[in-house]
């Protein structure tokens, strides 16, 4: 009895220690002209170098490069990608790499459609339906019913989708690897597909506002996913199925689920320096473990971090 009165006691201090104040992550989002505060919403760890996100659109899709040198304006009704470096507070749009988005398509004519142009695929959204935490972001995708959950490690960030069923569409993921915020950042970019091993690699050279004064900065990354059924590129709006590798700075890849898959989990690992160096920080930062575990060491790290201002 006295056990398990013990087990209780621990499991309820757990269970409080990941009770974080109040913290309201949309402050600074929003804004108009010098008033905009330039703040990206998404996950990070503490100390992390990956910032991962949702990059967000108005109604006309006007773009007002000001107000978005974030990914992320508050007043926005659309969500383009969710891309996995972002910046705080600058004044200049750069980074927001490696686009990732969960869509529904009736058919290739559909798909086809989606990657013809940047924002075809884009999808409504509520904040209504929309939860930010320190280490966590969650979204419903109006447009493609879909529930996204995110998390992240220093360097890996990890998705969860969960497809609701829509008029028999196919599900599918798209990663845009020539994807950058601002949209003429690409310099050079290219993504490979292994289907033995469920994963894509590939780079992305950008040279926006900041990073071109270095030379522009090369970001690599390796995605895997838990499955798939079908796989594919595209390059300058065209779709080429069953292609493992494409380049330029209008490229990039899908896959599509098989149709009894209503979930799926896909890790990303970056990494500044190289492809293998992405693949260790993929493996060591998470494991392959499940989302809802990796979610909860990052946010026992956030909330160690604030508990030191107590």
């Amino acid at each position: 009895m006295v056990e398990l009165w013990l087990i209780l006691f621990f499991f309820a201090l757990k269970v409080a220690a990941m009770n974080f104040p109040p913290v309201n992550l949309h402050i600074g989002t929003g804004g108009n002209g010098y008033g905009v505060g330039n703040l990206p919403l998404g996950v990070q760890s503490p100390y992390g170098a990956l910032r991962l996100g949702p990059d967000t659109s108005d109604t006309f899709d006007i773009p007002i490069i000001f107000e978005h040198c974030g990914g992320y304006h508050y007043s926005d009704k659309y969500i383009n990608a969710f891309s996995h470096a972002h910046m705080f507070g600058a004044g200049l749009q750069d980074y927001g790499e490696i686009g990732i988005f969960p869509i529904q398509v009736e058919d290739d004519d559909h798909l086809q459609h989606m990657i013809a142009s940047r924002y075809n695929y884009r999808s409504t959204f509520t904040h209504e339906r929309e939860r930010a935490e320190p280490g966590f972001y969650q979204v419903y995708l109006d447009t493609h019913k879909i529930n996204v959950e995110l998390t992240a490690t220093e360097q890996v960030g990890v998705h969860r989708y969960s497809f609701d069923k829509f008029n028999k569409r196919h599900r599918a993921i798209l990663v845009d690897s020539s994807y950058t915020l601002h949209t003429k950042a690409c310099n050079q970019s290219y993504v490979d597909i292994d289907s033995s091993k469920n994963e894509i690699t590939g780079s992305i050279l950008f040279e926006g506002p900041f990073s071109k004064l270095s030379g522009g900065i090369t970001t690599y990354f390796v995605i895997t996913f838990t499955n798939w059924a079908n796989f594919g590129v595209w390059t300058n709006g065209h779709l080429a199925q069953g292609q493992t590798t494409t380049d330029g700075c209008s490229s990039g890849a899908y896959v599509i689920l098989p149709d009894d898959q209503q979930k799926a989990t896909v890790y990303v690992g970056i990494s500044f320096i190289s492809i293998e160096q992405a693949h260790i920080n993929l493996q060591v930062q998470t494991e392959l473990q499940l989302f809802d575990s990796i979610r909860e060491l990052v946010q026992q790290k956030w909330s160690n971090e604030i508990s030191r201002f107590e």
